[in-house]
């Protein structure tokens, strides 16, 4: 009977395996964290357009933009870091309160609430005549007390037509 030679890896080709994975791990790893912050940002920007084409409804209703403002909402002391429970990076929305947007002016007459965990607080500030208008989320995505804010500018053109203009915070700023 003739014996047969197995050959397993050596330890130097496990070890330059492992070096391998090692510094794979430590670029992806940030990157994706980076991706996840980001993607944080939407929610913001998907309600400053509710805001956005609530505005221009009412404007093609009535004629002008909602001239009451509505409140930084929902308010919250602080930030909500930590609030949904687990690590303050991964859960931190706040507890939803639609009701607090049923203010009797400027909030009501958009017909605007938030109704999920959130991160973003949304202000209404309107201007004098209902011609332009300016929107604001600010929130604090990632937990470390600088606070982003997303600016949402309602203006009307030449034609009289309403427009949106949408400007995201700095960048890396979430």
């Amino acid at each position: 009977m003739k014996k047969k030679n197995f050959r397993g890896f050596t330890l130097i080709e496990l070890m330059i395996v492992v070096a391998i994975i090692g510094i794979l791990a430590a670029v992806a790893i940030p990157a994706f964290l980076e991706y996840m912050k980001r993607g944080k940002t939407t929610e913001a920007s998907l309600n400053l357009n509710k805001i956005g084409k609530a505005a221009k409804r009412v404007k093609g209703e009535i004629g002008t933009y909602p001239v009451e403002n509505g409140a930084l909402l929902p308010a919250t002391t602080g930030t909500c870091c930590g609030q949904s429970g687990g690590t303050a990076q991964v859960n931190n929305k706040c507890t939803p309160t639609p009701n607090v947007f049923s203010d009797g002016a400027g909030w009501s007459h958009l017909e605007f609430s938030v109704d999920e965990p959130n991160i973003y607080n949304y202000q209404y500030n309107a201007v004098t005549g209902g011609t332009v208008f300016t929107s604001y989320a600010v929130g604090d995505a990632d937990c470390d007390t600088v606070k982003a804010t997303f600016t949402l500018a309602g203006t009307t053109t030449a034609a009289g037509n309403p427009a949106v203009t949408l400007v995201p915070p700095a960048s890396g700023v979430y």
